[in-house]
């Protein structure tokens, strides 16, 4: 009998977590795959992507297939001797071609004959690789090495030294703040960096200050005036959005790469004015679209070096969002009126809980959207944020600051950090440090970016 051989097998589903349009999106992007195509492959219960692979190989395709939400098996097989060669769907220096596996005692859907073959895309090895010795995706999760005592001594020096300077000081406070938190984040063994400028962002604190007192006077002595200020103040508001994203991006580091945002002043007023305005003419059913939109251009906008980020959620996805908080909101209504009937106190209480529920649970929806979301060239983020863990952070937190006067908020921003870090992670296709060495060599190639373009933190 001739040695086993290995066939990788896609079982018509898509993980848990994952979005089938955006799993079926992303297996057509990686392999150059129209959607047709695509739609062959995710039409049938069962389909052989490829046969005759070595247990590395296909570990290495099944490893990098699920770390983008396809449900893929790896068989043993030995095909008869006599039988006529399959055309391969994933080959180490080819692309995908799927076919279905038609077996004698399971009836397999059979992609129509007059298609057009698959193994017409492109090469997929430039893209990924993929040969016994080949590195497989790997996840790497974030890492947060501060600790609450730590972190109290810096807050502590930071309020006082604000309050003596009259708010001064606040601009030197924040960028300690943010490079104690960067700092103390790590992923694959390297730190992140915030590299703001203190007096940039005083700059942008006296403005804005300033801001605030000429409205307060002119809603107090002339309404009239205030009001036409509020106007005026909505009409820049896209424009502080993107001066303030490009500052916090341009300032953030990894392994001495800079990120970006390149977000155009246009979109931004349609995305944060257009859309939302749009939200309320709607009674609220455009609100999620709206915030969709805003994700979109946020994320999509962003850029490490010179490697854009991309965001595939779809709106519907935050339809369903917006679903789950408004349930959650009605059912935590009723509950609290039932109980205000039998005893008042416990109404009250069932009110607090639905909101810290509310809340809990929206951040948890839409953090693990955003980032199961997002991808970075070949490089796919991840968060597995769980409701109920989140939600007793987030009261224990919040107990721990009301029982202590404040004092605990160090260590509340700290375990929020490391809740965090230990629920976002990164699934990696190739060497982080190759991938950031690349970048430095192309942002260098560029004649690197030009700084005092972000010249002013407006507190974005």
């Amino acid at each position: 009998m001739a040695d086993a051989s290995y066939a990788l097998v896609f079982q018509g589903v898509t993980l848990g977590g994952f979005e089938r349009e955006q799993v079926m999106e992303r297996f057509g992007q990686l392999f150059r795959l129209s959607a047709a195509d695509v739609e062959k492959v995710f039409g049938h219960p069962r389909v052989v992507l490829q046969r005759n692979l070595d247990r590395a190989a296909a570990d290495a395709y099944a490893s990098r297939l699920a770390g983008i939400g396809m449900a893929v098996t790896v068989d043993a097989a030995h095909p008869p001797a006599a039988a006529a060669p399959s055309s391969p769907v994933l080959k180490p220096m080819s692309a995908p071609q799927p076919q279905a596996e038609k077996q004698a005692d399971e009836p397999a859907a059979q992609v129509p004959a007059a298609a057009p073959p698959v193994a017409d895309a492109q090469s997929a090895a430039a893209a990924m690789p993929v040969t016994p010795a080949s590195v497989a995706p790997r996840e790497i999760e974030f890492e947060f090495t501060g600790n609450g005592f730590e972190f109290f001594r810096i807050w502590i020096v930071n309020l006082l030294l604000s309050i003596v300077t009259a708010g001064i000081y606040s601009a030197w406070a924040k960028v300690r703040t943010q490079r104690y938190f960067y700092g103390n984040t790590r992923s694959d063994g390297a730190s992140f960096e915030y590299l703001a400028d203190p007096l940039k962002i005083l700059k942008g604190r006296l403005v804005g200050f300033a801001l605030l007192l000429i409205y307060s006077l002119a809603n107090k002595f002339a309404p009239l005036l205030g009001a036409v200020l509020m106007l005026c103040f909505l009409a820049i508001f896209p424009w502080i959005m993107v001066r303030g994203l490009a500052f916090r991006n341009h300032n953030s580091a990894w392994r001495g790469v800079r990120f970006g945002f390149d977000g155009q002043l246009g979109e931004a007023y349609r995305v944060f004015l257009l859309w939302p305005l749009l939200g309320v003419l709607s009674l609220g059913l455009m609100f999620p679209y709206a915030v969709y939109r805003q994700q979109q251009f946020v994320i999509g906008n962003s850029r490490y070096g010179v490697e854009p980020f991309q965001f595939g959620a779809r709106p519907s996805a935050f339809y369903r969002i917006a679903l789950a908080v408004f349930g959650a909101a009605v059912g935590g209504f009723l509950l609290s009126m039932l109980l205000g009937k039998v005893f008042p106190p416990l109404g009250a209480l069932a009110m607090v809980a639905a909101y810290a529920v509310i809340f809990a649970l929206s951040n948890v929806m839409f953090t693990n959207l955003r980032y199961n979301n997002t991808r970075l060239g070949a490089h796919a983020l991840q968060a597995d944020y769980r409701l109920g863990s989140y939600a007793m952070l987030m009261f224990t937190n919040t107990l721990a600051i009301a029982l202590t006067l404040g004092l605990f908020y160090p260590w509340a921003k700290v375990r929020t950090a490391r809740y965090a870090a230990g629920h976002i992670g990164l699934v990696a296709d190739g060497d982080l440090g190759e991938f950031a060495a690349a970048q430095r060599e192309q942002v260098s190639a560029l004649g690197g970016e030009i700084g005092d373009v972000f010249d002013m933190d407006l507190g974005i």
